[in-house]
């Protein structure tokens, strides 16, 4: 969702109640970029409360980590884990993505899960990724596909879609209209990246029963800012839906494993 549906800034006390669900995902960035040598510089946009960036310090100490977000609560709490993991060459500074306060061809590698392409202006971005990247440089992005494989936000959203203001449906739509095959490649192509790749990476989420996942789905890090105006009433219509719609996932021993999908998109300068 888009930064003027939701309020990041306030949501960053409850945004790492989702961070489980995605930890497949900084797995998959990590595997379609080159070794990290020592000294190597990797600029984490949109970093939120410290992924994919803090998974990459650890995995190649040596490197010299930038993690990047609008904010200022996020780059908070990422700043509090990188100090509690002793991780010296981590920092993180408020900025935006569209406009970072960076030299040009400064960085080795960017990196980005669920932030870059996705919610600002995504043309600015990519012209500023590229203008970040050394020449040669690699980048690794996660985006979200088709909304329908963001499958948990997609049942809440479909259960509660009468009730969702204008203002999130327009948001999801264009998150959507984002997500048009091949259009985010076709934005790094034209800005100038000479190697451009993109994958549909899929993995699954495990849930010990539905109380769990209805939990996560109506919780401050989806819709549960929205969610939680709703009358008693409706917010038990809505649930039903939403079991509704996930039933075909639940198991003989009342588990459910949800597919997940997100594309991968990553080249080099």
């Amino acid at each position: 969702m888009s930064g003027e549906v939701f309020d990041f800034d306030k949501l960053a006390a409850a945004f790492d109640q989702f961070l489980p669900v995605l930890v497949p995902v900084t797995g998959g960035l990590a595997d379609r970029l080159p070794a990290l040598a020592e000294g190597s510089s990797v600029l984490d946009i949109a970093s939120g409360t410290g992924e994919p960036s803090l998974t990459l310090a650890r995995r190649h100490p040596g490197i010299r980590v930038l993690g990047i977000d609008a904010a200022a609560p996020m780059v908070d709490i990422a700043r509090r884990k990188a100090a509690a993991m002793d991780l010296a060459d981590v920092d993180y500074q408020v900025m935006s993505s569209d406009a970072l306060a960076l030299p040009d061809a400064g960085v080795d590698v960017v990196v980005s899960r669920f932030g870059a392409l996705s919610f600002a202006d995504p043309l600015a971005e990519t012209r500023e990724i590229l203008r970040v990247l050394r020449p040669g440089g690699s980048f690794s992005i996660a985006t979200w596909d088709a909304g329908s494989k963001n499958i948990l936000t997609y049942a809440i959203g479909s259960a509660a879609g009468s009730f969702l203001p204008p203002a999130v449906v327009s948001a999801m739509q264009r998150l959507e209209q984002f997500a048009m095959p091949g259009r985010r490649e076709a934005w790094l192509t034209k800005a100038g990246m000479s190697v451009v790749e993109s994958e549909l990476f899929a993995w699954p989420v495990e849930f010990t029963n539905e109380a769990e996942m209805w939990d996560l789905a109506v919780g401050p890090a989806i819709l549960g800012a929205i969610l939680g105006e709703l009358s008693p009433e409706s917010r038990l219509d809505v649930r039903r839906e939403f079991v509704a719609l996930l039933a075909d996932y639940q198991r003989a021993d009342g588990t459910y494993i949800l597919p997940y999908a997100c594309r991968l998109i990553w080249g080099r300068r």
